[in-house]
C-alpha cells in the first residue's frame, strides 16, 4: 500500500484524487491482499474471457485466441484484464506483459500499471474526484463494489 501511495504521489496524484485512487486500488486488490483475480473453479477465466466461451467479452478485451482468457485475466492493483490492455500497458511502460503477463502481479510493475491506467483511462474523463460512481464506471463498468469503493474513499479522504 505504501509503495503504491508513494508512486502515485511521485506521479502527481494528490489530494482528493489520491484518496479516490487509493480507494479504487484497495478495492480492486482485495484490501491490497491480492494482485491476481480470483478464479472460481477450473476454466473460470476461459469461460469468462475466452473467444470460445465468451466471444462478446473476448472481443471487447482483444482476446483473440483460445487461452487468452486464462493468460490475460485480471492482475495488479487495478486488475488489468485482456490482451489489448496488456499490450497497451506493455507499450507504455516498456515491460513485455504479452510474453510475461505474470509480471503484472509484481508490486513494482503493478504500481506502474495502476498509475498508467489511471492517468490514461480514468483521470482524463473525471471532472470531480469526489464522484465515486463516475470514477468506478471507468474502472469497472458493471459498477461492482460501488458501496465499498465509496466507503474506502471516505476513509482515505480522512487519512490523507
Amino acid at each position: 500500500e505504501s509503495l503504491l501511495q508513494q508512486a502515485a504521489k511521485a506521479a502527481g496524484i494528490i489530494g482528493t484524487e489520491l484518496a479516490q485512487f487509493m480507494a479504487q486500488t484497495n478495492h480492486e486488490s482485495w484490501d491490497f491482499s491480492r494482485l491476481k483475480e480470483k478464479g472460481m473453479g477450473k476454466e473460470y477465466f476461459s469461460k469468462k474471457y475466452d473467444p470460445k466461451f465468451a466471444p462478446r467479452t473476448a472481443k471487447i478485451l482483444g482476446n483473440k485466441h483460445v487461452g487468452d482468457g486464462e493468460k490475460f485475466h485480471g492482475r495488479g492493483f487495478i486488475q488489468l484484464t485482456g490482451r489489448d490492455n496488456y499490450r497497451m500497458a506493455s507499450q507504455a511502460l516498456g515491460v513485455d506483459l504479452l510474453k510475461h503477463p505474470e509480471l503484472a502481479e509484481r508490486p513494482d510493475v503493478a504500481a506502474k500499471i495502476a498509475i498508467w491506467y489511471w492517468q490514461t483511462r480514468v483521470k482524463p474523463y473525471i471532472n470531480n474526484f469526489n464522484d465515486t460512481k463516475a470514477v468506478t464506471q471507468k474502472i469497472n463498468p458493471a459498477m461492482r463494489g460501488l458501496k465499498d469503493r465509496h466507503a474506502k474513499f471516505i476513509d482515505y479522504k480522512h487519512i490523507l
